[in-house]
Parts: structure tokens; C-alpha cells; sequence
């Protein structure tokens, strides 16, 4: 699809909001977006529910009420989340060494990583051991090797937003402290409860309603991926196969936690709208007040190792102006590309956007700043 196409978005909007739509439909119109959904949940009310175009790049196959799309990194975000409701329950201690859990993990000067390392990138092993092309789709394979690492510098010193390995390095805690795969876990105790879908492998009914995810060779993460080993991004992209398809039945059915999640708007609006209103959302608890507040204590603010500047709290992007929200304290998940979603405890509201088409610069997508600069004038 073109650029200057009309698409008329499908959903409800309350009027209070109507600049959402506006700014939904003119990327459509003018920043050259394919297929998308856009939600916010406000005081727990759905008040936007808007999705249009195309599920791929033909245009042939609308996206509908129902369509999936990969969020790519905000599975990562899910993944802490979970990690935190397991913490809230008493199954695990965030300050507690890694190596109580999961005690192989104790090896090559790893024995004193804390949790919470793990859950702000700083655990030191952006890069896995004996990484081959493909070992992403062997959980096994990836958290013996993830165990084995030598850390890069001291853990717990250097920020380094772990891009392919964070899913299984936070997962692997998850799945000793209670028996559960990542996965799995999430649909049981936050899609199921909330009534939502986020799915990490999907079962072949939900695949049947997957937008195509288009890749952008423009974009900032493949021009690292393409430079190899001169970046410590292209070297953490090993165990990926060179010309990933994400839109493989492989990827779409693995267990890939670091960024095969599957979701929609309305799905990551309701987790995020959880987080901003103190870890409950329409009589459904995920977390407790203090087990929120303790997630969206920030834990360093600066460039990492990458070149990426961010503000990290336990597991989730924090304000800063490269990831703008509509407060200071809200709590945010972000793909590559532009999914985009954000909790404000301040405004008890959540956020959600999720695409088919990247955006194909090295910058932050305009499709998702159009969004929420809509959303700030409607909150000014």
C-alpha cells in the first residue's frame, strides 16, 4: 500500500478522544502505515478501540476486530510483568541472587547477579555463549548457554538492553520458581484473568488471525543485525537465523520470549491500564500497589552499550524524550518499529498501538508520536 491512501478506522472512539482517530487515520494517509490497532482504557473504561488497513501488503486481507500482530520487544515488558506478579506471591526475591533459583546459573563469575539485574538489563550477557544461527527456538539450548556466559563487565555495573536474550535470561526464573513456561504463565494469570490476548506460540486458531509483519531493512536494529560482529546488537543476533522470517509458522509457534509475542492494542491498553491504576483493573488483581511501585522504580537513565538512550525502571521503559507518555510516572513496552504501549498512574489511563509495517527510520516512528501527541492534547 501506498502513501496518501484513505482508510476510514473501524472501532469506537469517544469524542473526548477524537483526535486519536484523526491522527490514526493520517497515518494512513501521509506516514505510510499498512494494517494497525489503537486502544486506551481510561478510569477502566475502553473509551478508544480503533483498528484499519490491511493484515499485508497487498492489501487483500483486512485486519480486523480480532487480527494479531508480533509486538516484537513488549513481549519483553510482559515477560518482566510476569516475573513481578510471581515476586508478589512470594516466589521469588527480586534482590536475591539468580543463582538461588536457578542454580547453573552461578558460573563464570555470574554466582552473585541479583534478580532485578536480570529484569533492568544489566545482567552483563547481551551476548550468549557457543551462539549458532537458530538456537533461538531451543529453549533448552538457549538457557544452558545463557547459563554458561561470561559476562561482558560486571554484572549489575554497565546498562546494556539485552535485545535477544532477555525473554529466556528473566523466563528461565519464571520457569524454576513455578513450574511454568512463560507462555504459559502469561496466558493463566494475565491474558486469561484480564480477558485478553497475548500469546508467546501461538495455537493454530489464533495464527489464523495473524496480521503479516513487514520488516523494514531501513530500520536501525536490521542495519546492526546486518554489521554482525561489529556491534554487540549484531552479535546478540546469532542465534537468530540471517534472513529471519517472522512470519514463519517457526517463529509464530515457538516459545521466543525476548520478541515473538503475539497481541493488539486492546489487549496491551488493558495491561498497561492494570499498571496505572495501582495493579488492579475491573476487580482483577495482577499485582499489588507496592509490587507496582517497586516495578516502576527507576534504575538508571542514560546511553547503553548499544547507543540507546533510555530510562530503565525494573523491566519497563520509563518517560524520557525519546519514549514520550502523557506523564512522568508512567510505565511503558515498545517493539521494534513502533508498537508502543504505556501505563499513567497519574491520568488512570492505558495505552496501546500495534502495527504490521515497521517504520523504517532510525528514529523513533512518527505513526507512533502522531498517537501520542494526539493523546497529550486530549489529556492537556
Amino acid at each position: 500500500m501506498s502513501d496518501c491512501v484513505q482508510i476510514r478506522s473501524r472501532g469506537h472512539c469517544d469524542p473526548r478522544f477524537a483526535a486519536i482517530r484523526q491522527a490514526f487515520e493520517e497515518n494512513f494517509a501521509h506516514r505510510g502505515e499498512v494494517g494497525a490497532s489503537v486502544a486506551i482504557v481510561h478510569r477502566g473504561e475502553l473509551v478508544v478501540d480503533l483498528w484499519g488497513g490491511s493484515r499485508d501488503a497487498a492489501g487483500t486481507l483486512q485486519w480486523d476486530a480480532d487480527t494479531l500482530v508480533c509486538v516484537q520487544s513488549v513481549t519483553k515488558e510482559v515477560v518482566a510483568l510476569a516475573l513481578h506478579i510471581a515476586a508478589d506471591r512470594g516466589l521469588v526475591d527480586l534482590d536475591a541472587p539468580v543463582a538461588r533459583y536457578w542454580p547453573e546459573y552461578a558460573s563464570a563469575g555470574k554466582q552473585d547477579t541479583k534478580v532485578k539485574w536480570l529484569l533492568d538489563h544489566r545482567a552483563g550477557v547481551p551476548v550468549a555463549a557457543d551462539a549458532t544461527p537458530g538456537m533461538a527456538y531451543d529453549w533448552l539450548r538457549m538457557t544452558e548457554a545463557l547459563a554458561r556466559t561470561q559476562p561482558l563487565w560486571e554484572p549489575g555495573t554497565t546498562p546494556c538492553y539485552h535485545s535477544a536474550n532477555y525473554g529466556f535470561l528473566v523466563g528461565a526464573v519464571l520457569w524454576r520458581v513455578t513450574g511454568m513456561m512463560p507462555s504459559a504463565f502469561i496466558r493463566e494469570h494475565v491474558a486469561g484473568p484480564l480477558g485478553i490476548e497475548f500469546c508467546i506460540g501461538l495455537r493454530q486458531e489464533e495464527e489464523a488471525r495473524v496480521a503479516t509483519f513487514l520488516g523494514a531493512s531501513e530500520h536501525v536494529s536490521a542495519t546492526w543485525v546486518a554489521a554482525g560482529d561489529d556491534n554487540i546488537f549484531g552479535r546478540s543476533w546469532r542465534i537468530f537465523w540471517p534472513d529471519e522470517d517472522y512470519n514463519s509458522s517457526d517463529w509464530r509457534q515457538t516459545e521466543i520470549p525476548s520478541v515473538n509475542g503475539h497481541s493488539n492494542a486492546r489487549s496491551l491498553a488493558r495491561i498497561c491500564a492494570a499498571m496505572a491504576e495501582g495493579g488492579t483493573l475491573g476487580g482483577v488483581r495482577l499485582l499489588s500497589p507496592a509490587a507496582v511501585t517497586r516495578a516502576a522504580e527507576i534504575q538508571w537513565t542514560g546511553t547503553d552499550a548499544i547507543g540507546r538512550y533510555l530510562s530503565m525502571s525494573l523491566g519497563f521503559i520509563m518517560t524520557t524524550p525519546s519514549f514520550p507518555t502523557t506523564g512522568p510516572r508512567a510505565i511503558g513496552m515498545s517493539g521494534a518499529g513502533g508498537a508502543t504501549a504505556f501505563g499513567d498512574p497519574d491520568r488512570q489511563l492505558g495505552f496501546a498501538y500495534t502495527m504490521n509495517s515497521m517504520y523504517p527510520g532510525p528514529e523513533r516512528s512518527t505513526r507512533s508520536a502522531a498517537l501520542v501527541e494526539a493523546l497529550q492534547s486530549c489529556c492537556a
